[in-house]
């Protein structure tokens, strides 16, 4: 796997680091980042679907295969282990590792935009 930062996660990044130096945001700017985010997490969703429909098919040509050594069926624990092996099996485990990122960048973003609109609310009361 690179080392480099996917969009969301620089965007996330900026957005933190914006907020850490002035000290202050509103909820529209984090509804903002959030629906930007919204939009990594369906491509990233869609992108899993199409990696884990890539390893169906490697694991479906997996388990009919043979044993090379007996010419005996393929066992299904050989099997689960060759699927594993795959690089489509390390691109299914990134995507969704990627996926569930950007889920907490998200809800990290919903508590921040929760906690800035109570402050709002108690602010209106005075």
């Amino acid at each position: 796997m690179s080392d480099e930062l996917q969009a969301y996660q620089v965007e996330f990044t900026e957005f933190m680091d914006q907020y850490k130096k002035n000290g202050v945001t509103n909820g529209e700017a984090v509804g903002a980042a959030i629906s930007r985010l919204a939009q990594y997490f369906s491509t990233k969703n869609i992108s899993v679907s199409i990696k884990e429909a890539a390893l169906a098919k490697v694991a479906a040509k997996t388990v009919s295969s043979f044993d090379d050594n007996t010419g005996k069926p393929i066992s299904v624990s050989k099997a689960d282990i060759l699927i594993k092996a795959t690089d489509e099996a390390k691109a299914l485990m990134i995507e969704k590792a990627h996926l569930q990122s950007i889920e907490q960048y998200i809800n990290a973003l919903k508590y921040l935009q929760k906690g800035i609109l109570n402050e709002y609310s108690h602010m209106g009361g005075n």
